[in-house]
Formats: C-alpha cells, sequence, structure tokens
C-alpha cells in the first residue's frame, strides 16, 4: 500500500527524460514543498532554533503513515520558523520551483498563508504578498513554469480575521494576477467564526478568485458538502470521505467540482487507512472529475511524478495519467492555459 516504509514508485526515471509527460499541479504547499538540503541550509543562516524535543531526521520528513494528521503535520513547527531574510525567501521559492521542473511540472499553483511571513520579516502583510509574488514568480520564470498563488487561512477563531487580511493587503497591492486563488485549511474538527463563509463567497464574486477548500481528508463527509453549499468550492483539497457517499459523489459529479487528490499524502496522513482501497475509483466510477496532486512534495521526499505512479498502483490506468494535464488546465485557477 502506499506509504509503507521500502516501497517506492515508478516515475523517476522519466523526470529528467525530454519525453517525460507535462504535468501541472493545483494542490501544493510551498512550505511543504521545500528539500530538505534547502532547509538545513537556511536554518544554518538564520541561526534558526529546533523546538523542544524536535529531532530533525526523524520529524521533517514523513516518508510512513502517521498515526494522526497531526503527527503528519509536525514538521510545521519548525517550517514556520523561517524565512527571515528576504534572499532565503528567494532560495527556497528556486528551490520549489526547481523540484517541480524535475517532475515536468508545466503550470503550479502555489499556496501560502502569506500572515506567518509577515512576521517573520517584520513587514506588512502587503509587503510580505509582495515579496511572495516577486520571489516566486522569478523563481518560476528561470524555470520555465507558470505560477499563480493561491492564499491560504487556517480554520480557527482567526481564520475569518486573518482571510480579511490577506484581501486588503490583495487589495492594496492592486489585486495583481498573480493571486488566482483562495484555500481553507487546517483541522477540520476545529470551528470557525459564522461568517466566514460569506467572506469567501464574497471574494469569490467581487474579485474572481477560484475557492478551494480542504475537506473530508479527516473522515467526515459532511465538510465537504459545506465546503460545496456554503463555501461554494470550485475544488475540493483531498475529499477522500466523499468516497463513502454515494449521494455526495453525484453532487461533485453534477456541479463538475473537481477534486484535488494527494495519493501518497492520503496514505501517510491516514486520510486513507492502509487497509481501504483508495476512493479514486469511486470517483472515477461517479463521473467526478480530480487531479493527481503531490500536496507537500518535500517532506515526503516524492514529487508529481509518484503521486501519478502512485494513482496508478491505486488502479488508474495509463491513460488516465495522460489526460491529466488537460484536467489540470481544465480546472485551474489560472488563465491562459488553453
Amino acid at each position: 500500500m502506499l506509504g509503507e516504509p521500502g516501497i517506492t514508485y515508478g516515475g523517476n526515471e522519466e523526470r529528467a527524460s525530454p519525453r517525460a509527460p507535462e504535468r501541472g499541479e493545483l494542490h501544493v504547499h510551498i512550505n511543504g514543498a521545500i528539500p530538505a538540503p534547502t532547509i538545513l541550509e537556511i536554518m544554518a543562516d538564520e541561526a534558526t532554533v529546533l523546538p523542544s524535543g524536535f529531532d530533525f531526521a526523524r520529524d521533517m520528513l514523513r516518508l510512513a503513515p502517521c498515526q494522526s494528521l497531526a503527527e503528519y503535520l509536525t514538521p510545521w513547527q519548525v517550517l514556520r520558523l523561517f524565512p527571515k531574510k528576504r534572499q532565503n525567501l528567494d532560495r527556497l521559492a528556486h528551490a520549489v520551483a526547481a523540484s517541480l521542473a524535475e517532475n515536468s511540472v508545466r503550470f503550479v499553483e502555489l499556496r501560502s498563508s502569506v500572515l506567518y511571513l509577515s512576521g517573520l520579516q517584520s513587514c506588512s502583510p502587503a509587503h510580505a504578498l509582495e515579496r511572495l509574488i516577486e520571489s516566486t514568480g522569478e523563481a518560476a520564470r528561470h524555470h520555465g513554469i507558470r505560477r499563480g498563488l493561491i492564499l491560504t487561512v487556517t480554520r480557527g477563531d482567526y481564520c475569518a480575521s486573518n482571510l480579511t487580511t490577506l484581501l486588503q493587503a490583495y487589495k492594496d497591492l492592486g489585486e495583481p494576477k498573480d493571486v488566482v486563488g483562495l484555500d481553507l485549511a487546517g483541522d477540520e474538527e476545529t470551528a470557525y467564526p459564522s461568517e466566514l463563509p460569506s467572506l469567501f463567497r464574497e471574494a469569490k464574486d467581487r474579485f474572481g478568485l477560484g475557492i478551494t477548500v480542504h475537506a473530508g481528508e479527516t473522515g467526515r463527509a459532511e465538510n465537504v458538502r459545506s465546503a460545496v453549499e456554503l463555501f461554494h468550492a470550485d475544488r475540493i483539497g483531498h475529499g477522500t470521505a466523499a468516497g463513502k457517499d454515494p449521494e455526495l459523489l453525484d453532487l461533485l459529479s453534477a456541479k463538475g467540482i473537481c477534486v484535488e487528490v494527494c495519493p501518497i499524502s492520503n496514505r501517510l496522513t491516514g486520510a486513507v487507512p492502509r487497509d481501504e482501497a483508495h476512493p479514486l475509483q469511486d470517483f472515477r466510477r461517479h463521473g467526478v472529475p480530480f487531479v493527481i496532486c503531490s500536496d507537500n512534495p518535500g517532506i515526503h521526499q516524492r514529487g508529481l511524478a509518484d503521486d501519478q505512479a502512485a494513482a496508478m498502483a491505486e488502479g488508474l490506468s495509463v491513460g488516465d495519467m495522460q489526460q491529466q494535464y488537460e484536467v489540470a488546465k481544465r480546472y485551474s485557477f489560472m488563465e491562459g492555459l488553453n
């Protein structure tokens, strides 16, 4: 099964090949995509102190299934401590773009919460967003990749105010086209302010931003339905719990809502237990559009090529994978890909 220790997946040999298939990446967190050597370089340069009890070799990478989503997210105890220096933002952006290029990614939607960057670099949210746009934009151009940015807020008491702050920064910069969407992430059991769904809907209507919501990753199909009905989500992040609800699958199919499937991550987090089949085949049978994504390839030490190989191990065909680039273009929030 995916994520078992010692098991590797096909696809590595094709990354550097000129005949490697073109790929689009719609669900990847920039912090989770930084290669481990780059993390160590930046930590050394910024004299980053590890949290008490955090062992880099043990806690930074996720190569085998975790006992919970919280355990899987342990690396973020460190990933939120840098970059404090502007040049290190450039450094990590280039490392992420290089890894994507190695996987033949031609366009990507990178996710970042931005606000943590504002705190680290002692600048306003607008300046933090501007720096992120500049760093990721230059890195993407250098590696021949088109990129858009998705601004993420995390569920909790302050997510509505955080979203308001992010949108104000976006407006202060003149509504840059680099920002293509909004994302709601975090523990699905954590409550959020009642006004949050309307803020997402208003941003979608006013600015034309795409909406994607992490939902159904921790076993509650109701969260997927809420993402559709309350947040007006265009895409669903993970959505594995929907596989247990045929009516919900039919709803996703009827509305043409794409599920961002991250096969390796789903096994590592326990979203899909090792003794259960991945719901990919359920999505396929019900006509639910889906796109294979990598989520946090840096901490997995496996990229999008590996996730596509993992999807084939779950029963998808070579033909399915050949269609993925066009599917990613169709459901991307970025303009001008067709």
